[in-house]
């Protein structure tokens, strides 16, 4: 450059002044080790300020002289704005030609050398921008203010003459080159991240809208980079998945997708634009993933049969990625967890089929043998709870307990436990309720039941696992009346480990529904507490009369019971009272109907049991105390006054028929208290057949209970039906009743607050209404809904598909 500045009218004395300095700026001579000096250490201080001034002289000269001839000064600011075009022409075919002449080096791919010269160029358009910036400011303001939106400042200038003469003619190159650069990355090898970072954000640099400056535009960026990076990224992928599909397993591919998906969206992710990184997760989710969703589904259900949580959590994480396999997914596990369940129930099942079969070889011809596999219902339960623990804990563990998955393993579960192979046998009707509440009534029971049997297996059993069963059953009343009568004799007879336990799980069965649930229940319960009280008084009130004796009054326990609300019906049996309790029986109704004016007391022979202190053992044993029921208790009584009786005798001395005294009698013959002459159990029907005492009685023991007998033995020992299907048969045919009483009040509800409905909205509203209680058949609704009509609460309407209620 000449050590003087140029004369400040001569536009091309200015610019053979200034286009020296430009190239240096630009760096010119374009060999490498230039090239990567600092602009600021190539340009000195005073050429940079030799250049700024030549440029500023000649634009405010110019300025000057076309202002000469023009008297108005606001016209002559305005024509001294338009001056500078000559030298942005100049400037723009200046680098025009720059960029045209760059050479890349014989070594370096074309990648490396747009890396290198970009990152110089930039460098250098920032500091020619500053050198023109009088012009910027001034001319090329004013420009862009008139709308010619061709006219941008140097730097856009740079920038947009790069595009033109760089990018646009070698952007298929550039962006083949960068693609390569990241599949190698993606193959493992190493690359020169820098450039590749650097091409691809001179992608979105050069995204210039000339509209707005300011504004940033990605329409280079996206259609040149973005959408051949995505379609190579699923090229890529979609042949990598394959090929690793066919020579691994589906488990395999499962942590290999997963390992690629996370390369992808920590490593390869730096290079892009944010815009680009949602649409990068997308593609790696179709090919990697919903491409192979039904190879992915298939080995699901592999995973789950071989309870590999890390797998099964791996492969739901793969899928989360894509929300629309999920609902696919969790039915797939509902359906395993189903299944599942119903198999362990059959598998069950099975084992005690085997183990009757192995008792029947042995015991040939044992009746026992002949009976179905009855499964205990500690057993059962704990089945139950055993499947619903093992894929409570995978959707847990490896669901992080996901709605879909909740929502899967609740219909699951419900399913299984009340529809499997013991619950409702092949074959059985429709309108059959499920055996599981009962099931788990009687697991309630031994649970709370104060016995032998258990307590031996009282630490397997919790009241946990009643409540984890009790929220899945559909027949909860089912439930709630098997447990009422289970409920009833624990109370009756005493066996309930404690009244505290008894009370906590009412109030848990309570809280998991109602308190209407457990009304009949929790009466119950008060009534013991009454007839505890009643005890006390009755005591008090006997031991102050002039005639008390312990051997006159025995200690006794009385239970007055609401009728409604316990599960027992009333039998008028014609018995005669031992004479040894009458004194009792009368005071105690004398007592209760003065304090209870109206009240009539029904007496349930057949429920009350006793002991009896029996000293008919070796001379100086202990006495024997025997547990037996009131029947039992009248015929040892009778044997007081001698030692042998005939049927015949012991009916006229208790009044009792001759089927309640075989039965009664049995566990006697039995457990050989009592000898039978002739024996056999066609024998015990006759009127003449003699029984006899046993004197001296040996036993082992000397705590025996004969009332336990009296259930088990006493149906087969007179040839009349079992006790237990007449027992389900009532427990049914009150279900049935209590339904349909409550379907009625549905109804009148409903149509209280209606007025008129349609029949499927009236069906639809008390399925609902009692899905808390029971799964109603929409038979029963429909007999309910005949009989409100027969009983004029509802009217059909005219068009024969609605009903009307009648206040």
């Amino acid at each position: 450059m000449s050590d003087t500045l140029p004369r400040a009218d001569d536009l091309e004395a200015t610019w053979n002044f200034v286009e020296p300095g430009i190239h240096q700026i630009l760096g010119r001579d374009g060999t490498a080790s230039s090239t990567l000096k600092r602009v600021d250490k190539v340009l000195s201080p005073a050429m940079y300020m030799e250049v700024y001034t030549a440029i500023y002289n000649y634009c405010v000269n110019k300025s000057s002289s076309a202002g000469q001839f023009n008297t108005d000064s606001s016209r002559q600011n305005q024509s001294s704005l338009l001056v500078g075009g000559e030298i942005y022409q100049k400037l723009k075919d200046c680098l025009q030609n720059y960029l045209s002449g760059l050479q890349r080096d014989a070594n370096e791919s074309f990648l490396q050398f747009y890396v290198r010269r970009w990152k110089r160029f930039t460098v250098g358009a920032v500091f020619l921008n500053h050198a023109f910036d009088y012009m910027n400011r001034y001319w090329v303001q004013k420009e862009r203010s008139d709308g010619k939106r061709h006219i941008f400042d140097i730097n856009t200038l740079c920038l947009m003459t790069w595009k033109e003469v760089m990018f646009d003619k070698n952007v298929d190159l550039l962006v083949k080159e960068v693609l390569e650069q990241i599949e190698l990355q993606r193959d493992g090898h190493v690359i020169l991240q820098t450039d590749t970072t650097v091409a691809i954000r001179s992608f979105v640099a050069l995204g210039i809208d000339p509209q707005d400056l300011k504004k940033l535009n990605l329409n280079v960026y996206i259609q040149h980079f973005e959408k051949p990076f995505l379609e190579s990224t699923r090229q890529y992928y979609r042949k990598l998945s394959r090929e690793y599909l066919a020579s691994h397993s589906v488990t395999e591919y499962i942590f290999e997708a997963q390992e690629k998906i996370k390369d992808e969206e920590t490593k390869i992710v730096l290079y892009l634009d944010e815009h680009t990184k949602k649409l990068l997760s997308e593609a790696l989710n179709s090919v990697l993933i919903t491409d192979h969703s039904e190879a992915l589904e298939n080995e699901f259900i592999s995973l789950l049969d071989s309870r590999d949580e890390n797998k099964i959590a791996t492969l739901n994480s793969l899928m989360q990625r894509d929300i629309l396999l999920l609902p696919k997914l969790a039915q797939a596990y509902e359906e395993y967890v189903k299944k599942t369940g119903e198999q362990e129930i059959s598998r069950l099942l099975a084992e005690h089929r085997a183990k009757l079969s192995e008792n029947a070889e042995e015991n040939a011809g044992s009746k026992k043998s002949a009976a179905g596999p009855a499964v205990p219902p500690n057993e059962y339960v704990k089945k139950l709870i055993e499947v619903y623990e093992t894929f409570i804990k995978i959707t847990r563990d490896c669901f992080q307990n996901g709605s879909l998955f909740t929502k899967a393993l609740d219909n699951a579960c419900r399913a299984y436990i009340n529809a499997n192979e013991l619950a409702i046998p092949p074959g059985s009707p429709k309108s059959v309720t499920s055996k599981t509440p009962e099931m788990l009534a009687k697991y309630s029971d031994q649970l709370l039941k104060r016995s032998a049997k258990a307590t031996e297996g009282a630490s397997e059993l919790s009241a946990d696992d009643i409540m984890t069963i009790f929220k899945f059953l559909t027949d909860k009343d089912a439930f709630e009346t098997h447990y009422r009568r289970l409920f009833a004799r624990r109370l009756i007879h005493g066996t309930s480990t404690s009244e505290e336990d008894e009370e906590m799980v009412i109030q848990r069965l309570q809280s998991e529904n109602s308190m209407e649930y457990t009304g009949k229940i929790t009466k119950m319960l008060q009534d013991i507490r009454l007839s505890k009280q009643l005890e006390k008084e009755f005591e008090s009130a006997i031991k102050i009369a002039p005639d008390y004796s312990r051997a006159k009054y025995p200690e006794f326990q009385p239970f007055v019971l609401a009728e409604t609300m316990w599960p027992f019906s009333y039998q008028d049996v014609e018995f005669n009272l031992p004479q040894e309790l009458v004194p009792t029986h009368r005071g105690l109704e004398k007592l209760y109907t003065n304090k209870h004016n109206g009240r009539v007391l029904k007496w349930l022979w057949p429920l009350c049991r006793g002991e009896v202190v029996a000293d008919i053992g070796k001379p100086g044993k202990p006495p024997f105390i025997f547990t037996v029921t009131l029947f039992q208790m009248a015929i040892l009584l009778a044997f007081n006054d001698r030692s042998t009786f005939t049927l015949e005798e012991i009916q006229e001395h208790t009044s009792l028929s001759a089927s309640n005294i075989a039965s009664s009698i049995i566990p006697f013959i039995r457990w050989k208290l009592i000898q039978q002459q002739p024996p056999g159990l066609d024998a015990l029907s006759r009127m003449d057949t003699q029984f006899k005492l046993s004197t001296p009685y040996k036993a082992l023991k000397t705590r025996i209970n004969f009332a336990a007998g009296v259930k088990s033995e006493a149906p087969g020992s007179i040839g009349g039906k079992s006790g237990e299907p007449s027992e389900l048969q009532k427990i049914e045919k009150e279900l049935s009743t209590e339904r349909q009483i409550f379907l009625e009040a549905c109804i009148v509800r409903i149509m209280k607050a209606r007025r008129k409905l349609p029949h499927a909205t009236l069906v639809n509203e008390c399925i609902a209404q009692s899905h808390q209680r029971f799964n109603a058949k929409v038979s029963l609704i429909k007999r309910a809904i005949d009989n409100l009509i027969a009983k004029e609460y509802l009217q059909r309407c005219d068009d024969g598909e609605s009903y009307e209620y009648l206040a």
